[in-house]
């Protein structure tokens, strides 16, 4: 039985807090309700490496899964039905302007996780991610 190493879990998500709220807002604003998928070229859930104070850096790729395509998702992940159900009305039900909703794909596994009383709202995580976009953007100076 493989362990999870959360050390790398808790990283990635606190490193990328606002970039998750921002998608997840976005997504809800473009399709309503469902999941934000974070895709990681790491195995998060290899603990062979736990004596290291600092997990790794992985490279993520981050996708919205809309609700009524979430099932076909899970399926893909081979997630048993009566989980899948757990999840979906977990979906069906949370607060889109207080919580969010992800996966994170590792390896061959999926981790699932409902953030709730977080202390930045998706709504504050996609606001603030848009007013720093200039930072980002690259254009020519007149």
């Amino acid at each position: 039985m493989r362990h999870y190493n959360r050390a790398s879990r808790t990283t990635v998500f606190s490193q990328n807090f606002l970039w998750i709220g921002h998608q997840a807002w976005q997504g809800y604003l473009n399709y309503e309700r469902g999941v934000v998928a974070i895709s990681s070229q790491v195995d998060l859930f290899d603990d062979s490496d736990s004596h290291r104070q600092e997990p790794p850096q992985p490279s993520l790729n981050f996708r919205y899964i809309p609700a009524p395509q979430l099932s076909i998702y899970l399926q893909e992940w081979l997630v048993p039905d009566r989980s899948i159900d757990y999840i979906s009305t977990a979906v069906a039900n949370y607060q889109p302007h207080a919580e969010l909703i992800f996966a994170i794909e590792s390896g061959m596994n999926l981790d699932i996780g409902w953030c709730q009383h977080l202390k930045i709202s998706p709504p504050d995580c996609y606001q603030q991610i848009q007013r720093r976009w200039s930072e980002f953007e690259l254009g020519s100076r007149g």
